[in-house]
């Protein structure tokens, strides 16, 4: 029987969210199972990614954080999908389920984020982080 904790890695680049989040698996008795790593910029995930050692098994993200493009840093909600087409598109990274949580409700985001292959988009207005140890926990089901 394989006893190794998760990996899930949080992307925000809220600090509260981070602590929240940081903390929500140890709230609920969950983190003998779950190795929680949270972070908020896309240069820290993408070297996450890179290391198969401290690659996740789920990825947690907002869309909007701090990124660069052009040799400029930028924020804006591309950050968040580029992230993901990454993912998705690596053969090395595309089975790391990744769940949207976002302050956008727009349905546009939400239909481009499952088109690029997010298992979830959520929003935070209206899902709590205990409804994403429930999808966490359902895809160990599946």
């Amino acid at each position: 029987m394989n006893n190794r904790k998760k990996k899930i890695l949080f992307i925000d680049d809220n600090e509260v969210m981070r602590i929240m989040f940081a903390n929500i698996f140890w709230i609920h008795g969950l983190d003998d199972a779950y190795e929680v790593t949270t972070i908020g910029n896309m240069p820290e995930a993408l070297a996450l990614l890179a290391n198969e050692a401290t690659r996740p098994d789920f990825i947690i993200t907002g869309l909007v954080m701090p990124f660069e493009k052009d040799g400029r840093t930028t924020t804006s909600a591309e950050a968040g999908f580029t992230l993901l087409k990454r993912v998705k598109e690596d053969p090395a990274l595309a089975h790391i389920r990744v769940i949207i949580f976002s302050s956008y409700d727009d349905e546009e985001y939400q239909k481009r984020a499952l088109a690029l292959g997010a298992e979830r988009y959520l929003k935070k207005k209206e899902d709590l982080p205990q409804d994403v140890i429930q999808i966490i926990r359902s895809f160990e089901e599946e």
